[in-house]
């Protein structure tokens, strides 16, 4: 819950609230029902669990993958025509979006205060199908090979800063989230995560930041360069 909160508050800074259209249509929370997933500030993926009941109230929770922040409690589920709004008051956040007349988008802006400061993004939701079909995709998944927690250590003149990726496989490619041990940063989403035989690559666009390397024959090694401003030797080792 807490990395949610870090790296919105680093991806979110200046954007701006956009209009949100006019409901022009009625949605049924059965209509809604269902797996959605976006992308929050162009490199975090969430994914959205819409429930109805059999009185037509929905249930929703909230997962950032890349964080391995699974299973947030949304509270204040509403859905007044076709304008759907929910709050996740674990991570201070909220969402207030419009479902479009195919009930297979949600257009809408995402609300969070990080220390103090009210933040906001446009996020927008594509339904990915029933929890089953969803499940099923995901057990389609096969582990890549850099799967899982990678540790290397930046040396910036007098200072070392520690950093962990954290890699997994998903339906829609790698999932990739980096923690800044020695700031406090944890959870800071990586995107255009790529392996193409042993050469891998990522941007992190938080930190105006790249890394490229090379992985070993070993499958517990990388060998490479974080870019941010000016290159700096970066050596991953797989925890």
């Amino acid at each position: 819950m807490r990395n949610l909160k870090a790296s919105l508050g680093l991806m979110a800074c200046g954007l701006t609230l956009a209009a949100l259209p006019l409901a022009a249509q009625t949605a049924s929370p059965s209509s809604l029902a269902g797996q959605w997933k976006g992308t929050l500030g162009g490199q975090l993926p969430l994914v959205l669990h819409l429930d109805a009941d059999s009185k037509g109230a929905l249930t929703a929770s909230l997962d950032s993958p890349a964080q391995g922040a699974n299973g947030l409690a949304c509270t204040n589920v509403k859905l007044d025509g076709a304008a759907l709004s929910f709050d996740v008051p674990s991570v201070a956040g909220n969402y207030a979006g419009t479902v479009k007349a195919d009930n297979k988008t949600i257009s809408g802006t995402w609300t969070q205060t990080v220390q103090g400061q009210q933040h906001t993004a446009p996020l927008e939701w594509t339904f990915a199908g029933t929890a089953a079909q969803a499940a099923a995709a995901q057990a389609a998944v096969k582990p890549s090979p850099i799967d899982g927690n990678w540790a290397g250590a930046l040396n910036a003149g007098s200072q070392t800063l520690h950093v962990v990726f954290h890699f997994k496989a998903g339906a829609d490619g790698i999932l990739c989230s980096m923690d800044s041990v020695d700031q406090g940063a944890n959870g800071i989403p990586c995107g255009d995560v790529k392996v193409d035989g042993n050469k891998v690559s990522l941007t992190v666009k938080a930190a105006n930041g790249t890394y490229a390397g090379t992985l070993r024959p070993d499958g517990q090694h990388i060998d490479g360069t974080w870019t941010q401003s000016s290159p700096m030797k970066l050596d991953l080792t797989k925890q």
